[in-house]
Formats: C-alpha cells, sequence, structure tokens
C-alpha cells in the first residue's frame, strides 16, 4: 500500500513548483533507500509517469515534480524564463526545500537534459552539500548539446499543442508507438494543451538549442540511459552518440517496441529496468 500527497513549493513570486510525493505507507520500508525524482517531457507533468510510480513507491519515495508552466505548477508571464538553466536551477530549490537526503533522479527527454545539467553541476551549484546524488536513469534523453530544427520544423513544434487535435496527432503518431488501434490515456494529450503559453513555445524555439553541455563529464555517478526502439523524437544512434558517449560509464539499454514515451507505451519495462538499476546501486 503506498499514500500520496501533493505539496506546492513556492519558489519566487511568480514561481511555484507543484509536486506529487508517494511513498509506502509504512516508513519502514523506504527508510535507508534513495528517493526518485521525476522530471517529465516537454508537454507533460508529474501525471507522465501515472503508470509506472505506483509499482515504485511501494519500496520507494518518490517525487514527481511539474515543470514551471506544466501541470499545476506557475511560472513567469515572459517568454525567455524557461531556459534550460532555469528549469535545472527549480529542480535543485526543490530538492533543497523537501530536503531529500538521497535521490536518484530521473528524467524523460527534455526532463532527461534538465537532469543532466543537474547532475553535472551537482557540487558547483550547492545542492550537494545536503543532498547525496546516487544515481541517474536518462529516458530518452534530448542531449545537452544544442539541436538546430530547420525553420518549417521549428514552426509545426511550436504549433504542435495548439489544440486537441495537433496535439492528440502528435501524442499518437509521432511520441508514442503503441497507441495506433487503442486510446491514449486522457493525461497525455490534456498536459500538452493544458501547457502555458511560453512554457509550451520555449523549447522549440529556444530550450532545445540550449547548450549545457560544459560540465557533462563531471557526471559521477552510476547512469543508466533507456532508448526506444521506435523513437522517432530521439533515435537510438544519436542516444549513444550524443549522449552515453558523453558522460563516463554511462550504460544504454533499448527499450523494444516502445516510442519516445516509454512510460506511457512500456511502463512495464521501464519499472523492470528502473528496479533493476536501483538494485545495483
Amino acid at each position: 500500500m503506498t499514500s500520496s500527497r501533493t505539496e506546492l513549493i513556492k519558489l519566487q513570486a511568480d514561481v511555484t513548483i507543484n509536486a506529487v510525493i508517494s511513498q509506502p505507507h509504512s516508513p519502514d520500508r523506504h527508510r535507508g533507500r534513495p528517493s526518485l525524482v521525476f522530471l517529465h517531457f516537454w508537454g507533460g507533468s508529474a501525471r507522465t509517469w501515472s503508470l509506472v510510480i505506483p509499482h515504485i513507491s511501494a519500496k520507494y519515495q518518490t517525487v514527481a515534480l511539474d515543470f514551471r508552466g506544466w501541470g499545476n505548477s506557475t511560472g513567469p508571464d515572459t517568454p525567455e524564463a524557461y531556459t534550460i538553466t532555469a528549469l535545472a536551477d527549480d529542480v535543485e530549490a526543490s530538492i533543497r526545500e523537501l530536503r531529500l537526503e538521497r535521490i536518484v533522479l530521473v528524467g524523460l527527454s527534455m526532463g532527461a537534459k534538465v537532469a543532466q545539467l543537474v547532475a553535472s553541476r551537482w557540487y558547483s551549484s550547492g545542492v550537494g552539500v545536503l543532498t547525496a546524488l546516487e544515481g541517474l536513469v536518462l529516458m530518452s534523453p534530448a542531449p545537452t548539446t544544442p539541436l538546430r530544427l530547420p525553420f518549417e520544423m521549428r514552426e509545426q513544434q511550436l504549433h504542435a499543442y495548439d489544440d486537441l487535435n495537433s496535439a492528440a496527432f502528435v501524442a499518437k503518431n509521432v511520441l508514442t508507438a503503441s497507441f495506433q488501434d487503442r486510446d491514449l490515456p486522457e493525461f497525455v494529450v490534456d498536459d500538452m494543451i493544458k501547457g502555458r503559453q511560453w512554457a509550451r513555445e520555449a523549447w522549440p524555439a529556444y530550450a532545445m538549442g540550449e547548450d549545457v553541455s560544459g560540465e557533462i563529464g563531471r557526471i559521477a555517478v552510476p547512469v543508466l540511459v533507456l532508448a526506444a526502439e521506435k523513437d522517432l523524437v530521439e533515435p537510438v544512434e544519436r542516444v549513444r552518440k550524443e549522449v552515453c558517449e558523453r558522460i563516463p560509464g554511462a550504460k544504454l539499454q533499448v527499450l523494444n517496441e516502445s516510442g519516445h514515451l516509454s512510460p506511457v507505451d512500456a511502463p512495464d519495462a521501464v519499472v523492470e529496468n528502473i528496479i533493476q538499476f536501483l538494485d545495483s546501486l
């Protein structure tokens, strides 16, 4: 049995981060184990992990964050306030506010880019003074190096989540591989269209082009990289070259038959790989 609660963490006058915290009913079940901090993709929220967390929080405390401007988090009404660096700052501040002693960071896509930045500056940012980072799980990770899209593709992405129909098309035909003939979980598309305007536009406009690779070689914890066989956004070979080869000791696992959103497409495989990784720490 598990229990869940929500905490709203006010970081600035215009930034409040929503944290969904789940754990076993008995504190003894997770005592001595790290907490897992989950970071969602561009278009997601804490709900991105809805099919994964219930199986992990039976033994571990989990903390699923909504990035600023997504889910139930608030964010500034300025277009330039949603950089990867700003998101990483929020994650670090949230970890401090929650007084987490030991953590494993778990990031998906954009969330994995943020996780890599947080991990690479763990001690230089000061968050490592009170909290121990014990591992990193990167799913379909966006690389820390810049990605520049052609103008037409960039414009398409800027409007991908404009309405229900466009978001549903992207979710079924680009982000997942197993929902052609069945319904997506409602939260997937709902989260996409409910993101604040500047949060929705930031990733294709400038955040995917942000270079946060400067200290990536300083990551010194075990790293599991989960690529997806049918990922159209971050193909396996790009993940291997742009992520795995840049992080010392990173281990790559490919999830068969999964698309980009593996926590939705292949939740059982994601849970199995995370648990095996945690057992190895």
